[in-house]
């Protein structure tokens, strides 16, 4: 669990913030209609029609987790901001948020020309399709538009609510079936929602020493909606 608790002299319970292991294996890996062209894509990635693919949607919904697995199985490199950025294209590479353009768009640019070159295959994740990234130079664009581009889509409700035991199943927190179904009609509809609620969720149970309830959750959403 993320959290620990123990007590302060005045009775409070002091919530500890202990690191989460989030699992991150092909199985853990949840497919839904909002990933699932993304997902088929990457299972495979020897038939691809190109030789660099852009894997992209918003904040947690899953690009890198599923990048990661297709990494693991090509053996590739996986880079991303303030990671040595490769001068030679020697192996499969991932780069990581690769629409913030933090390698440079001259870097970037020798890089899909070595991987069009090449028998190598590179997988960008991104928030933004790359006709919306705030290139300078054609050059880059023209490669870009190259490439193969797959989206992870909105959720629906079935996947926010495998998100959701994901997410406390990694935390060893067990809530009942009906407190996702009473959290989804009145969230914001987003991966990035569920993590955070999850996390805010535990952080309010774990101070009381107690389950979390629909009043937790309650509690949640109203200090969420206020943030």
């Amino acid at each position: 669990m993320k959290n620990d608790k123990t007590e302060t002299k005045q009775g409070q319970q002091l919530v500890l913030d202990l690191p989460v292991e989030t699992a991150m294996g092909e199985a853990d890996f949840v497919v839904g209609a909002g990933n699932k062209n993304a997902y088929d894509h990457f299972l495979v990635a020897n038939e691809w029609p190109a030789q660099v693919s852009v894997l992209f949607g918003p904040p947690k919904s899953g690009k890198t987790h599923l990048a990661g697995i297709w990494a693991k199985h090509m053996g590739a490199l996986s880079i991303e901001k303030n990671d040595k950025w490769p001068d030679y294209l020697e192996s499969d590479l991932l780069v990581e948020h690769a629409d913030l353009l933090w390698m440079g768009e001259t870097a970037l640019f020798n890089l899909l020309n070595q991987a069009m070159r090449s028998e190598f295959r590179v997988v960008l994740t991104a928030s933004l399709h790359p006709n919306e990234w705030a290139l300078q130079t054609n050059d880059v664009r023209s490669r870009l538009r190259l490439a193969h581009s797959v989206e992870i889509a909105a959720l629906d409700d079935a996947h926010l609510m495998h998100l959701f035991v994901k997410l406390f199943d990694d935390r060893q927190v067990q809530v009942e079936p009906s407190l996702i179904s009473y959290i989804l009609p009145r969230m914001e509809r987003s991966p990035a929602q569920v993590v955070a609620l999850v996390e805010k969720m535990d952080e309010l149970a774990l101070s009381r020493g107690k389950a979390i309830t629909k009043r937790v959750a309650a509690e949640a959403l109203e200090e969420m909606a206020r943030d």
